[in-house]
């Protein structure tokens, strides 16, 4: 095998479609999060809006590299335009542009990893795209923050220009698994019928040619749609705790907005955890769809259990990051069960309609939906979490997040069983 067969192998190779996509998408989120505080209806409005449009085109072409490069071109207007603007007018536009880019990144980025998932390494897949989102929206704000403080402007703006140019050398390197097929050197065209099969079962890729793409009705499938509600379910709960926390420990602890932001880590570093269960639960054969709907149900307890964390004593602070590190927990790693999931899902209705995947796909719109159920939460939760805490206080704020998760997991394992 020559130089150049092996360095077309590296970058057709899934580790490294892997690394270029989780990269890519914590990336944006990361960029995302440095400016989380501004403008977020805009940002929400664009992320919905962009992803069911992104996720119906990228399915219908050959090739998911102009819209993934669109992504790319979205972000750095976004970056330029917070580094030059002065207006609110300005800033509208720029979160406008951080919401396509969310829509780009979000729902390519998922597909393609999926896309490149074998079904006994779609969880531990999914579960690094699961941790690329939630560590940067962690780290956004807090390197952010740093970064202008000790460099000033320039300096905030840097490290995300830096992170750009490593994801467009990534995604230039990188070859999708379509364009592998037709691109690989010395391929016959026995192996291209092979390959295809293998993502087509039962019928080879000529009897697939002429197979229509998936219509935007067959993705309300019932599977689908579990998954997606409880995503919505996951993404509410961590806005709402986002959303709450730090302002809960300033007032009740007395902590400092430093402190009380270090909060976040104990619901982010349980993520780390999502990778080896996943590997776990496919080693046991266990259905995911039953694991998730048990950790929602479960995670009803620490969420109500919170309510005995309100006094400032020591016992107190300790009983309060326990219990939000097992929401982290739960949250995390059933966020990427779900993930994987949807990609499941989507391939059982690529299969049902007998779609040919080497000529188009689902995954984009599958994604698209799961994408727009991260906004919702990221809307929903916050409302309902600042409605009910100033309302009805702390501990009923808690308890009716418990009981939205084990509703939602018991729904979800009635209907799924």
């Amino acid at each position: 095998m020559t130089i150049i067969e092996r360095f077309h192998n590296v970058r057709s190779s899934d580790h490294f479609v892997l690394v270029a996509m989780c990269f890519a998408i914590f990336t944006d989120t990361f960029i995302y999060g440095m400016w989380t505080a501004i403008l977020l209806a805009a940002y929400g409005a664009a992320l919905l809006i962009g992803s069911p449009i992104i996720g119906f085109v990228s399915d219908r072409i050959h090739s998911r590299r102009s819209p993934l490069l669109f992504g790319y071109l979205t972000i750095a207007a976004s970056t330029s335009i917070f580094m030059f603007g002065h207006s609110v007018s300005v800033f509208i536009l720029a979160r406008v542009c951080q919401g396509l880019s969310g829509a780009v990144i979000g729902v390519l980025g998922l597909a393609m990893i999926a896309d490149r998932a074998h079904s006994e390494t779609l969880g531990e897949f999914m579960a690094y795209g699961s941790l690329s989102f939630t560590w940067g929206m962690l780290t956004g704000p807090v390197f952010g923050g740093l970064l202008f403080d000790h460099f000033g402007i320039a300096g905030a703006f840097g490290l995300p220009i830096a992170m750009l140019a490593i994801d467009i050398i990534l995604r230039v390197l990188m070859i999708e698994k379509r364009s592998a097929i037709v691109e690989s050197p010395r391929q016959t065209e026995a192996s291209i019928i092979s390959e295809a099969g293998e993502e087509s079962p039962l019928l080879g890729s000529r009897a697939h040619s002429c197979a229509p793409s998936l219509a935007f009705r067959h993705f309300f499938d019932t599977r689908l749609m579990i998954a997606i509600l409880v995503e919505v379910t996951i993404s509410s709960i961590f806005s709402a705790f986002e959303a709450t926390l730090p302002l809960f420990t300033i007032e009740t602890y007395q902590w400092a907005p430093t402190n009380a932001g270090l909060v976040f880590l104990g619901l982010t570093l349980p993520s780390f955890f999502s990778i080896p269960l996943a590997k776990y639960t496919r080693n046991r054969g266990w259905d995911r769809r039953k694991i998730v709907a048990t950790e929602l149900i479960f995670s009803s307890l620490p969420m109500a259990g919170l309510k005995w964390a309100e006094g400032n004593t020591l016992q107190h602070q300790i009983l309060f990051i326990s219990l939000v590190s097992f929401v982290g927990l739960f949250m995390t790693t059933s966020q990427a069960q779900t993930m994987a999931e949807v990609s499941d899902s989507v391939r059982q209705i690529e299969a049902k309609h007998g779609v040919d995947t080497t000529k188009s796909s689902g995954m984009g719109t599958g994604f698209a939906f799961c994408n727009m159920a991260i906004a919702m939460g990221q809307f929903i939760g916050p409302l309902i979490a600042g409605a009910t805490k100033s309302e009805l206080g702390w501990s009923a704020m808690t308890l009716i997040l418990g009981t939205f998760s084990c509703g939602v997991g018991l729904f979800s394992l009635i209907v799924n069983y």
